[in-house]
């Protein structure tokens, strides 16, 4: 990993003016509601776990175009702290969700979920589908690579873990850093997300009394 830099101190609370993203500082730790491109997950193929002969699995990249990180700031910036000490750190992995263009992903819900163009701007874009987020675009000038980005969404249901030393090591091997959320919207971000996967199924609907008109 090399040497790890102090991470600084948090960003100012949000007030007047309050910008939606900021771009990461090179050499900076991970931040929840951090945004990253190209980053690689290597995976066992499931045909070489189901031949199961002992030390001959096989891998295979997937590649995520973005993603944003959704593990907690205090448990990412506690791990930092103690990897900077040259110590073990306290976070063996740490959670991602996958980040797409704002259009792609429109085009896959209307496709899969039959949802129309109204659907998409007044419960989606709005963020009142509880299993989609959506983001506005970033600037340049709030993107590290000075690029910017264009709308971005989000879907709840598709996320995985990397190892942190793992991802730690990669930042520097092809992975680029963009932007990070600043409060209170990575909180937004994060309270959607936690609250979708802590969502209860029920067996059957509660069974709705008639009204008299």
């Amino acid at each position: 990993m090399g040497d790890l830099v102090q991470a600084p101190a948090p960003p100012p609370q949000p007030g007047a003016g309050q910008p939606v993203y900021r771009a990461t500082q090179p050499g900076d730790r991970l931040w929840q509601g951090e945004i990253l491109e190209n980053v690689v997950q290597i995976r066992p193929t499931v045909e070489s776990i189901a031949a199961n002969v002992l030390g001959q699995l096989e891998f295979a990249p997937v590649i995520h175009e973005l993603v944003v990180v959704m593990s907690q700031d205090c448990d990412l910036d506690q791990d930092y702290a103690r990897r900077a000490e040259h110590r073990e750190g306290t976070l063996p992995n740490i959670m991602l969700c996958d980040v797409y263009r704002a259009e792609v992903l429109r085009a896959l819900v209307r496709q899969r979920d039959q949802l129309g163009s109204q659907d998409w701007r007044k419960r989606i874009a709005q963020n009142q589908n509880e299993r989609f987020h959506y983001l506005q675009r970033t600037e340049p000038a709030q993107d590290l690579q000075r690029e910017g980005l264009s709308a971005l969404a989000l879907d709840f249901k598709l996320y995985f873990t990397l190892p942190t030393d793992e991802l730690y090591a990669r930042l520097s091997q092809g992975i680029r850093r963009r932007c990070i959320l600043n409060t209170p919207y990575a909180e937004h971000l994060a309270h959607r997300f936690f609250k979708f996967q802590s969502r209860v199924a029920l067996p059957q609907d509660h069974q709705i009394d008639a009204v008299p008109d």
